[in-house]
Formats: structure tokens, C-alpha cells, sequence
């Protein structure tokens, strides 16, 4: 896949995603939205409806009070017109208990008109027009009645205390009612009755100490006169989450959406790292091609040079020719062997390895003692310094060697050609793990260079690329054989002063 596709890929998904996500968010915001407003205008109209409920009571124990006081003085008026007129008629009055004010019944029979048989149409005139009376009056009486009570409201209620006109366990009944009845069950809800100078006339039970501001406040008595009117404080704790509790089913959306997301990138990222690991293999086979072709020359041309008869050469020149066959066979093999390290990295762990008790001290010491001579040969030094007592690891005497030679080898390939090659080994016993260092003084890693070099194929280069030889799999192939030995490897470097690598391996 050619990288303009893969970055294209990479920009439509991140595009789809980021409005994936960002739909899902604007949606479930205004979901959240609505659903407090809803939930807001449910406690609205239950506060505004328990305020009337209030105020419908007040009217109410009013118009009692005033149909009780006019009750009482109609029975006055009346016990006194009876009286009147039973003294009146007879005037020999001997039995006091007459005096009792009469019933509904007897009343109305006093105050019956008589009729004669002879005068019975004047008679049904006079009826039709008492009824009339009668009616007129009860009208004109009753809304007297309700201007006095009324008036009474305007001016005797507003002036009451706020705790004489409110029945607060009524006042709590009717919020609970109203928000069963809106909807809202079982929410969790305390209150507070405060008056016009902000003083607190009551509370609910139960209710915190610091309560912060009210998630709603309404109005009682809001026909009052003046500024007498007292305010309904409401809390309701668990709001927010009573408000988003419904919304909850979307976030196994977005849980599956990020899911997606996470699989998406380490699809794309896996074409990536295919892709750079195929452009890697490409200039492996390029390389290997160009590395291999050049000592197969060199066996053919002193073979044909061997197996010509026609020319006479010296023993000497012979033997030159044959030392030439000898070295780049050498140097074939050791190619070879380079791509042979390929297939260890897709094998099961220790699967080839031949694991026995090993002295990593002796090791070091055998690698050593053959590396010093290619080392001197070009003017630097190997010093060892093997300081752990306790270097006995469980491990495969092959790969580890050939950890120890290529960082000795990697680190001569890469050496600073302004000064001397100076490499140092050292051990050390760390509780239970051996440390092994690998120091040198040549031309160091770079930063953005360091995260890579463990990678197969990736080669650190050095202003020109083919300067140093290689095929990218030497550190590659040592990260490999540790970590098969349970081990870590890291390394620090400084660019132009010098690279360490340090080796744990655990100890038997």
C-alpha cells in the first residue's frame, strides 16, 4: 500500500471519527438539555401550583370565618325579631323557655305572609315578587359576603406573620403530591419558608445545615399588598443525577465508538509499520544483494585466475590468489549466517536455545580476548572490568556470545574516526540480577534514533549511509536473545561522546 493511501486512510478516519464523537457529544448535550428543562418546568409548575393551593386555603379559612360570623349574627338578629313579636301578640308572656329561637322551619312559617281564598291571583303576584326579592337580596348579600372577605385578605392576612398563614404539613403534602403528580416520584427534596427580610420562618426536617443556594425558588402569596410577600426555597440534592440518570443507555455508545476508534488507529498504525517494515526489507535485499555480490566476484575471479594453465604465477601469487578465496568465503559465511538470524525472531521462546548454567564472567573474557586484536589493530583499547563474584545466569552459550560480539562489533563499526576507539566491558551483582555494560566513545545516538535501533533493519546512519556496513539486525537479533533469557536491555547515549548499553539478566 503506497503511503499517500495510507495518509489518506489516516485523514478519513480521524475526520469520521472526530464528527462521530463530536455528534454523539452535541446529541447527548442537548438531550441533557431537555431533559432538565423538562425536568425544570415539572418543579415549576409544582411550586406553582402548591403556591395557589396556599392561597386557595387562606380564602378559604376566611370565607369560613365570615359565613360563621355572619351565621351567627343572622341567629341574633333573628332570636330578637321572634322575640319581639311573640311579646307583641301576647302580652301575658308566662313561659320563658318560648323564648328559644325557633327552628328553620318555624321561622319561615312566622314570616310567611297570609293568604286569603279570595284574594289567590294578588296572592301569586306578591310570591313571584318576593322570590324575586329574596333572590336579590341573597345576591347582593353574598357578594357582600366576598368583598368583606376579600377586603379582609388584602389587608388582615397581608399584614399576618408568614407562620400563621401556612399550614406547613399541608405545605409539604402538597409538594409531595405535585411532584408525584408531574411525574417526578420519590424525589428526594427539603425546603425552606423565608419571609421578606430573608429570615428562615421554617424548614423541613432533615435538612442540612449548609445548603447553599435554592434550586428553585417561587412566590407565595403573589396578590399580596406591598412587599409582604414570603419565598418557597427548594433543594433537591440528587437533581443532576435524577436529570442524566435516563441518558445513561448512551454511554455504551460511545464506550463501542472509542472502541472502534482504538481498533481503527492500530489497524492503520499496523499498514504503517508494514509499510516501513517493507521498505526496510527492500533495502535489506538491495543491500544483501550489493554485499553478497561482491565476494562472489572475488571467489570467481581468483577461481578462473587458479584455472588458467596458460599463465605462470609464482607460488607466492598463488597463494595470495587463494588466501583472496579464503577471506571472502569467510565473509560469504558470515553474510549468510546474518540472514540466518532472520528466522529466530518468528520461533516459540527458547525453542533452539540449548539453556545450561553459564559464567557470563568466562563469556565476556572469551569475547574479549578474541576482539582485542581487531580493536588494537586499529588504535583503540578493550579494557574489562568484571566485578560480579556471582555471574552464573541460565542460559544458551551461542546467543549470548554473540550478544557480547555484536554490541563489541556494533560499536567498532560506529566508532569516531577524530579519536581513538576506547570500549569497556563491566559486570556487576545487583541483588538478583547480573548488570553488563558495554561502553564506547564513538559517535553516539541521537535522540530520535535511540526508540528505533532495537528494530530489525533499522540502521543509525552516518552521514553517508553506506559507510558502515550492515543489515539492521544486530541489535535487533541482542534484544531478541535477552528478552528469550528474561532480560532487558537499554541504552544510553550521548551524540558525539559516546553509547552505553546495559544488560540485565537474571541469576541462577
Amino acid at each position: 500500500m503506497k503511503k499517500k493511501t495510507i495518509w489518506a486512510l489516516i485523514a478519513l478516519l480521524t475526520v469520521t471519527f472526530v464528527a462521530l464523537i463530536g455528534l454523539q457529544i452535541v446529541y447527548v448535550s442537548s438531550l441533557i438539555s431537555i431533559q432538565t428543562e423538562a425536568f425544570d418546568d415539572a418543579v415549576q409548575r409544582s411550586l406553582a401550583q402548591v403556591s395557589y393551593l396556599l392561597e386557595r386555603d387562606e380564602s378559604r379559612r376566611y370565607l369560613e370565618k365570615e359565613l360563621s360570623d355572619r351565621d351567627r349574627e343572622m341567629l341574633s338578629i333573628r332570636s330578637s325579631a321572634y322575640v319581639l313579636a311573640m311579646t307583641r301578640k301576647n302580652r301575658s308572656l308566662t313561659d320563658p323557655s318560648r323564648l328559644m329561637p325557633p327552628t328553620l322551619e318555624y321561622h319561615s312559617a312566622i314570616w310567611q305572609p297570609d293568604m286569603s281564598s279570595s284574594d289567590a291571583n294578588k296572592g301569586a303576584d306578591a310570591e313571584n315578587s318576593i322570590d324575586e326579592k329574596v333572590l336579590k337580596a341573597r345576591y347582593l348579600s353574598q357578594q357582600d359576603l366576598l368583598n368583606n372577605v376579600v377586603l379582609e385578605i388584602l389587608y388582615q392576612a397581608s399584614s399576618s406573620p408568614v407562620s400563621q398563614r401556612i399550614n406547613y404539613k399541608k405545605l409539604e403534602d402538597y409538594l409531595r403530591s405535585e411532584l408525584l403528580e408531574n411525574g417526578l416520584d420519590a424525589v428526594p427534596f427539603y425546603y425552606q419558608v423565608v419571609d421578606k427580610d430573608g429570615e428562615v420562618v421554617h424548614a423541613s426536617d432533615g435538612i442540612p445545615e449548609q445548603v447553599g443556594l435554592p434550586d428553585y425558588v417561587e412566590l407565595l402569596f403573589p396578590n399580596d399588598l406591598g412587599d409582604t410577600r414570603a419565598m418557597l426555597y427548594l433543594y433537591i440534592p440528587s437533581r443532576k443525577g435524577y436529570i442524566r440518570n435516563p441518558l445513561m443507555t448512551f454511554i455504551p455508545t460511545v464506550i463501542l465508538s472509542l472502541i472502534l476508534l482504538f481498533t481503527a488507529v492500530y489497524v492503520v498504525s499496523t499498514l504503517w509499520r508494514q509499510r516501513k517494515l517493507s521498505d526496510m526489507k527492500n533495502d535489506f535485499v538491495s543491500n544483501m544483494t550489493h554485499e553478497l555480490k561482491t565476494p562472489v566476484s572475488s571467489i570467481l575471479l581468483a577461481s578462473q585466475m587458479l584455472n588458467d594453465k596458460d599463465v605462470q604465477r609464482p607460488a607466492a601469487a598463488n597463494e595470495h590468489i587463494i588466501n583472496v578465496i579464503s577471506d571472502e568465503s569467510k565473509r560469504l559465511n558470515l553474510l549468510i549466517e546474518k540472514v540466518l538470524q532472520l528466522s529466530m525472531f518468528d520461533q516459540t521462546r527458547h525453542a533452539s536455545n540449548k539453556m545450561v548454567e553459564l559464567d557470563m564472567n568466562q563469556v565476556i573474557r572469551s569475547v574479549a580476548d578474541t576482539f582485542t586484536l581487531k580493536v588494537e589493530q586499529s588504535g583503540g583499547r578493550l579494557e574489562t572490568s568484571l566485578q560480579a563474584e556471582n555471574a552464573v545466569v541460565f542460559g544458551d552459550e551461542l546467543n549470548l556470545t554473540n550478544v557480547i560480539f555484536n554490541l563489541l562489533d556494533n560499536a567498532y563499526k560506529y566508532r569516531d574516526p577524530e579519536r581513538p576507539l576506547q570500549l569497556r566491558i563491566s559486570t556487576a551483582w545487583l541483588q538478583d540480577m547480573l548488570e553488563i555494560r558495554v561502553s564506547d566513545n564513538g559517535i553516539g545516538i541521537r535522540k530520535d534514533d535511540r526508540r528505533k535501533i532495537f528494530d530489525r533493519f533499522f540502521r543509525v546512519s552516518s552521514g553517508n549511509v553506506h559507510n558502515v556496513k550492515g543489515f539492521g539486525l544486530g541489535l535487533a537479533y541482542v534484544r531478541q536473545v535477552i528478552r528469550q533469557h528474561d532480560g532487558d536491555i537499554r541504552v544510553e547515549s550521548e551524540f558525539g561522546k559516546g553509547t552505553t548499553f546495559i544488560i540485565h539478566l537474571p541469576l541462577i
